[in-house]
């Protein structure tokens, strides 16, 4: 994700930073040895935080940077997209299914989706109903190792009605189903091409999964050097007509300061940027800039199975520790609003009238007294002659993240409590099992920016068992209240329903809750169409267009 910038005190430093850093940009071009590679001005080049582990949208592994949804998203429609300004509209789809137009049964376990007519894969092979049957039974088998199953392990029929019409029918009602399958969902999934997909089996080893050569989104892929770069080409089938820009470069660079040079030099069309990179690159003429609102929502996660963050009355003393507002101003100059719910601000559950415990040194101070934990002559707390001492973790691709853990760092040592912070990168950080840092639990904190989805289910986060529990809290009243959320259809009960579980979490505080992202993407003054989503900066690649700047 965005990164803050960090200035070099002296300005000969600083350019002597960028210049090695412009240096080993430039290498990556150079084919072999004194021959470099010209870029074509046909080609938008932009990049990827880390390198995917996968381009199988099957498998999609979460991650603080959507890097594999972005490439997804090239080569795949969903079934429902969201625009710029958070409005649905058809993909895939040739209609969103509703009660009003019979997509929805008035019970709300029957779902009619229709396909569009025009839909072709990129071999040219039409995208019929199979292809999205053949990827529900490929979520559902337990032999692959997909994500989650979340909404799709509701499907107890599907069937087609002819090879454009797709029948679910579900257990029981489920609120989020027409947002989240095959679309917005936590874990996103699209309809993938049965007739490549068959020859392949078993899926978990498919050539598919390093190579999907066909797609029907706008873009087709054609190579990937792992580490390095991946290649994608206009692809001449797809629906809405071939893209204007007919080659995409992408390339994998992790260090966010890296990112910014190549940006200012013209190697990147796109980026992402932080707060304070802006002041940076704002007299660039160059370049554009545009804020979008997004569904991440950084918090800190508190690990409640540790001692002692397993008392309340701690959490929340170590929430009246950290100022939340200065973080937002300083860090993000005031551009990621400070937030006290899991739900984006411009959620329809977005309840402005939750706070968790604000900033209170003297509060704080005397909540860990009553604790029991106690400052020692040193100034440093303890609890029957053991110290308080916490394991903070965070990925070192955020240069933001890597800021608020200094500042929380600061601002725990001043209460007395020792941190130390442990650096894993993004990819460590989300793995899953005993392999993942924050499924394995081998934290005290842990610096999460939570991706929403279309729906404001956020059941996946605040569920007991739920894949992104990390902090591993258990409430039941927010279990009974999650449970009644999915199942009402009316969105006055489901906004008060949401309401409730978020005052419930803000008075437990199993998280910290820091910011809603708004990130802020420059680009290319010759680049248009370029608007990003809530949810993916390639969400509209097919309209990208190169112009005049």
């Amino acid at each position: 994700m965005a990164g803050a910038y960090d200035r070099v005190a002296a300005n000969a430093g600083r350019m002597r930073l960028r210049g090695l850093l412009l240096a080993s940009t430039l290498l990556v071009a150079c084919s072999s040895p004194g021959t470099t590679t010209t870029i074509s001005p046909s080609t938008l080049r932009f990049d990827l935080a880390a390198d995917p582990t996968t381009l199988n949208p099957l498998f999609e592994h979460p991650d603080v940077a959507s890097v594999e949804q972005q490439v997804a998203r090239l080569a795949f429609e969903p079934f429902v997209d969201l625009d710029a300004n958070g409005r649905p509209e058809p993909a895939l789809l040739a209609v969103i299914p509703t009660v009003a137009n019979g997509g929805i049964s008035r019970d709300g376990q029957t779902i009619v989706y229709r396909l569009r007519s025009n839909v072709r894969w990129s071999d040219g092979v039409a995208v019929t109903s199979d292809d999205v049957l053949f990827t529900l039974h490929a979520i559902l088998d337990s032999h692959n190792p997909v994500r989650s199953r979340e909404g799709y392990d509701l499907i107890d029929h599907a069937y087609a009605r002819d090879a454009r019409t797709v029948v679910f029918h579900l257990k029981h009602a489920w609120a989020p189903a027409v947002a989240t399958l095959f679309s917005y969902g936590t874990s996103a999934q699209f309809a993938l091409p049965a007739h490549v997909l068959r020859t392949q089996m078993p899926l978990a080893r498919a050539p598919f999964n390093g190579a999907p050569l066909v797609g029907d989104g706008p873009y087709t892929f054609v190579a990937w050097h792992r580490g390095e770069s991946l290649r994608y080409v206009a692809n001449p089938h797809y629906w809405r007509g071939t893209p204007s820009i007919p080659t995409l470069d992408i390339r994998i660079v992790p260090e966010p300061s890296t990112n910014l040079v190549m940006l200012e030099s013209g190697i990147l069309d796109w980026n992402l940027i932080a707060p304070v990179q802006r002041t940076a690159v704002a007299t660039n003429a160059t370049l554009a800039f545009r804020a979008t609102p997004t569904a991440v929502v950084a918090g800190l996660a508190l690990n409640t199975t540790h001692a002692p963050l397993d008392d309340v009355r701690v959490r929340r003393a170590l929430a009246m520790s950290i100022d939340r507002v200065a973080i937002s101003q300083k860090i993000t100059l005031g551009a990621y609003p400070v937030t006290d719910t899991l739900q984006p601000r411009f959620s329809w559950a977005f309840d402005p009238s939750v706070r968790e415990s604000s900033f209170n040194p003297a509060a704080a101070d005397a909540a860990f007294d009553a604790a029991g934990w106690r400052r020692d002559r040193d100034g440093m707390r303890r609890k029957n002659g053991v110290a308080f001492h916490l394991v903070y973790v965070q990925f070192p691709e955020s240069m933001t993240g890597t800021r608020v853990a200094a500042t929380v760092q600061a601002a725990l040592h001043a209460r007395g409590i020792d941190v130390t912070i442990k650096s894993v990168s993004n990819a460590q950080l989300f793995l899953p099992g005993s392999h993942g840092t924050l499924a394995s639990g081998n934290f005290d904190l842990a610096y999460v920016p939570w991706t929403m989805g279309a729906d404001p289910d956020d059941s996946f986060v605040l569920a007991c068992r739920a894949s992104g529990n990390y902090m591993r809290w258990c409430n039941r009243d927010v279990d009974a209240l999650e449970h009644q959320a999915l199942q009402a259809t009316e969105i006055p009960k489901r906004r008060a329903i949401y309401a409730k579980i978020a005052h419930i979490v803000a008075a437990q505080v199993p998280v910290i809750y820091l910011f809603n992202a708004r990130y802020v993407y420059a680009y290319r003054t010759r680049l248009h169409g370029f608007t990003p989503n809530a949810f993916l900066p390639t969400w509209n690649a097919w309209q990208w267009r190169f112009g005049r700047s």
